[in-house]
Parts: structure tokens; C-alpha cells; sequence
């Protein structure tokens, strides 16, 4: 199990150049955790790459489906605002904005390392450089171990 941002959960809907390898993760690393969060920033990324000419008209909406019935079905787990969500928010901004040098992470970022926190998860998935030098920090694995994947 291990709690996987945005940036790495769309991979898995949408079609990028290093989305086959996202699911090579996806599939050995068992049931993935997100938090409320990321169903709203995926649907946005969703409608975007519809927009982009990325999926077709109405992808989208397909997508955004496959996210909900994996959520149903339990191969997603979500992490749902809660005291302890608010509690460990506080203590990641703490962590990452008093570090020397500190490492700025922005608000969804904060959120979802937070519910990584909240979770028990060690292992966190994401493709965003920033995120990924947050959750080092906070002393996650990261996964993949390097990104963007060297040719």
C-alpha cells in the first residue's frame, strides 16, 4: 500500500509518455491510498487533458468514472478530512517551512502528505518535483526512487 498524489493517480487514467510505468507501480505495489483532495485535482487534470486533445471528447468524464468505481470497488483507499488531517497539517507546514533551507510546499501538496501522515503510509508516489522533495523531508520513500525517469 502506499499514497500516491495526483500527479502519479492521473497516469493511470490518462495516457502519458511514462504512464506504463506508473502502472508497473500501481500493480506491484497493492491497494493505493489518496485523500479527498485528489479526486478534485484529478477531474480537473482530467478535463484539461480533454481540452489538450490529450484523451477525447468525453474522456473526461470516463475517467473521472474509472477514478469512482476503483474508489467503490476499494483498490483506492481515501483519507477523508478528520481533527487528525487538521493536527498533521499543521505539523508538515511546520516541518517544511522552518527547515534550513526551507522547502515551500504549497497548500494540496501539504494536504496530501498530511493524509500520508494520517494513513501510516512510508511509501509516497507522485511525480511533482516539488512535492517529492516536501515528502523527502518528511522522511517518506519516495516513489519512483528517481523522477523524471533517466533514459
Amino acid at each position: 500500500m502506499s499514497f500516491w498524489d495526483t500527479s502519479a493517480l492521473a497516469k493511470l487514467y490518462v495516457p502519458e509518455p511514462d504512464s506504463l510505468a506508473f502502472d508497473a507501480i500501481a500493480i506491484s505495489g497493492g491497494d493505493l491510498v489518496i485523500t479527498t483532495v485528489t479526486v478534485y485535482e484529478a477531474r480537473t487534470v482530467f478535463r484539461r487533458r480533454e481540452l489538450d486533445g490529450v484523451i477525447p471528447a468525453g474522456g473526461a468524464a470516463t475517467c473521472y468514472q474509472k477514478l469512482i468505481g476503483d474508489i467503490r470497488s476499494g483498490r483506492i483507499r481515501m483519507v477523508n478530512d478528520s481533527p487528525a488531517l487538521e493536527v498533521e497539517f499543521g505539523r508538515v507546514l511546520e516541518q517544511c517551512f522552518s527547515a534550513a533551507p526551507p522547502t515551500f510546499v504549497r497548500t494540496c501538496d501539504a494536504l496530501h502528505l498530511s493524509a500520508a501522515k494520517v494513513a501510516g503510509q512510508k511509501e509516497f508516489v507522485s511525480a511533482d518535483i516539488r512535492q517529492r522533495q516536501a515528502a523527502a523531508l518528511l522522511g517518506f520513500v519516495l516513489t519512483p526512487a528517481t523522477y523524471p525517469f533517466l533514459p
